[in-house]
């Protein structure tokens, strides 16, 4: 008998082959209904690789023999947290995303305290129910989160700074991340910063760190840097800076003047990102785009910078917002005020390619950060036909289950951070 139910997937199924570019979210509809209910999550487990810092990929095991994998921030407690989170998600079907997030969210943050590294723990568990999801239903996980705008992504390149005042130096580092291939460059010109203060090394040319503020030397060797750089790379590269939060509102704003010329592709977070009303003075002022976000968390603490609009460019980290649903919903939100996406991105392949496909799902979104590109290993971490995660500059959307990203244990075991094991 033909019921309403089984016409609605046959004519789905019918559908896919006349629509080659949608069909795969057509075909997950007919699957999703003969596996929903019955693949159940069995442990969660952790594994920290060293990559600049221990990067800790997540595990969730199933009573089918299928697994998922994802990536929690690099903070201190993020581990315990995850311990702490098992026994939410064990015994529950991974189709249900959204809903154990929500369960994770509600029993562990209290109203309000949607921060820190409980948040960025959760992250882990929903990116690694992404990939587990997809693999269940037999689609890439962007197809679950809306179906993807984009085959590739571009990639900007998170520069070293050096350190010293001296462009030509400046200028090899540019001329590295085209020799790597990409394709968009930014660079951190608070290179006398907090971690040298933190560091008890004094400072040659900067301030005092509490006002925050920027001496007209600093200004006039940025203005210098930049100017080398640009000349370097051509007037229409993208070229970003960032200031890490760092200076008051006057000398920010004095420095960003005396930019104008230089076309910049954004300036990120010339001042703390506490203050909405700030940011928005700020970017009213600027003469380049501005971006922020890296350190806010959930859409609660976005929605102030959203509906102000404080900033040209919304930039979460899916990996401290929540997950890669939760970064969505920020990024659609600010595209209701026309604010463009970029996405903020500190991790191994793991989490740069589970934060590419939110990115592939996100109508407004311009470029995704790399992280730690310079070690001879990261590309290793997960095996690959090219032998690289970046592709001309560009990330690849694939068209396999889930992530679509494998392991490569052998890599991995012989880069685990000190006191870890593989998956415990």
């Amino acid at each position: 008998m033909l019921t309403r139910r089984n016409f609605i997937a046959a004519t789905a199924v019918a559908a896919a082959g006349f629509m080659p570019e949608q069909s795969q979210i057509l075909k997950a509809l007919p699957q999703a209904e003969t596996e929903f209910g019955k693949v159940k999550i069995t442990d969660v487990k952790t594994a920290s690789v060293m990559i600049k810092y221990p990067a800790h990929l997540v595990k969730i095991e199933t009573d089918a023999g299928l697994f998922g994998i994802g990536e929690a921030f690099n903070r201190d407690g993020v581990l315990d947290h995850i311990r702490s989170l098992k026994d939410l998600v064990i015994g529950q079907d991974p189709l249900q995303v959204d809903y154990l997030y929500q369960r994770m969210v509600e029993a562990k943050l209290g109203a309000g305290s949607w921060t820190g590294t409980l948040s960025s723990s959760i992250a882990g568990i929903e990116t690694a129910l992404w990939d587990l999801a997809g693999k269940v239903l037999k689609v890439p996980a962007y197809v679950l989160l809306g179906g993807k705008f984009r085959d590739k992504l571009l990639i900007y390149h998170d520069t070293g700074s050096p350190k010293t005042p001296d462009p030509a130096a400046w200028v090899e580092e540019a001329q590295k991340s085209v020799e790597y291939g990409f394709k968009a460059t930014k660079f951190d010109l608070d290179w006398e910063g907090r971690g040298q203060w933190i560091a008890g090394e004094p400072f040659q040319y900067r301030g005092e760190i509490f006002n925050r503020s920027i001496s007209s030397l600093e200004m006039e060797q940025w203005v210098k840097i930049l100017e080398a750089i640009r000349l370097e790379l051509g007037p229409h590269y993208p070229l970003a800076i960032d200031l890490h939060f760092n200076y008051n509102m006057g000398d920010s704003m004095r420095f960003a003047k005396m930019t104008e010329g230089l076309n910049l592709w954004f300036i990120e977070d010339p001042i703390p990102p506490q203050n909405a009303d700030a940011m928005a003075r700020f970017t009213r002022s600027s003469p380049a785009p501005t971006a922020t976000g890296e350190n806010l968390y959930s859409r609660h603490t976005f929605r102030h910078f959203i509906e102000k609009q404080a900033c040209d460019i919304i930039q979460p980290d899916p990996q401290k917002v929540g997950g890669l649903l939760e970064t969505k919903k920020i990024a659609d939100w600010a595209d209701l005020y026309y604010i463009t996406m970029a996405c903020h991105n500190m991790c191994t392949p793991v989490g740069t390619i589970a934060n590419g496909h939110a990115c592939a799902a996100i109508k407004s979104f311009v470029t995704l950060e790399s992280d730690s590109v310079e070690l001879g290993y990261w590309d290793d971490i997960v095996q690959t036909e090219s032998g690289k995660v970046f592709r001309d500059g560009y990330l690849e959307m694939t068209n396999k289950p889930g992530l679509g990203i494998e392991l490569n244990e052998e890599v991995c075991r012989a880069h685990l951070a000190e006191g870890s094991v593989f998956f415990d």
